[in-house]
């Protein structure tokens, strides 16, 4: 049984050319599916537990076939005089997870990324003097 099915896709589809042949895109969700319970070996368990939840999935596996019948050709750049388009992800036209994508099925929050600032200064090896008032070149 499918998690998803052919309406969930051509409902989140946004703008012109959303697909019309649902044996075709059953067929993608089918494979999406089969990609999911591989890169996500306990999702079935914890769809019965309840820790995931059927909505979650079934997001995911829209999103996974949009992206191939968006690109079905696996084109990484494309363009048309001063028209450009590239598109997204290390396997353009296939099946793959987001790391965003991967976090949710995982239950997991995705870790983002902070700013941080080194001082490659060793230590002790300057020490700040006060600025002098009266203008002394040596301090």
């Amino acid at each position: 049984m499918s998690w998803a099915d052919p309406q969930d896709v051509i409902d989140r589809w946004v703008g012109p050319g959303a697909p019309t042949d649902e044996d075709m895109i059953q067929r993608w969700i089918d494979d999406a599916e089969t990609v999911l319970r591989y890169e996500v070996p306990d999702i079935e368990s914890r769809l019965d537990e309840g820790t995931l939840t059927m909505d979650t999935v079934v997001f995911v596996v829209c999103r996974m076939v949009i992206r191939v019948l968006r690109n079905p050709r696996g084109v990484r750049q494309e363009g048309v005089g001063p028209f450009n388009v590239t598109y997204t992800g290390d396997k353009p036209g296939d099946l793959w997870l987001t790391d965003d994508e991967r976090s949710m099925l995982e239950g997991q929050p995705r870790r983002r990324q902070t700013a941080f600032t080194i001082d490659p200064t060793p230590a002790g090896s300057w020490t700040p003097r006060p600025p002098d008032p009266w203008g002394s070149p040596h301090g």
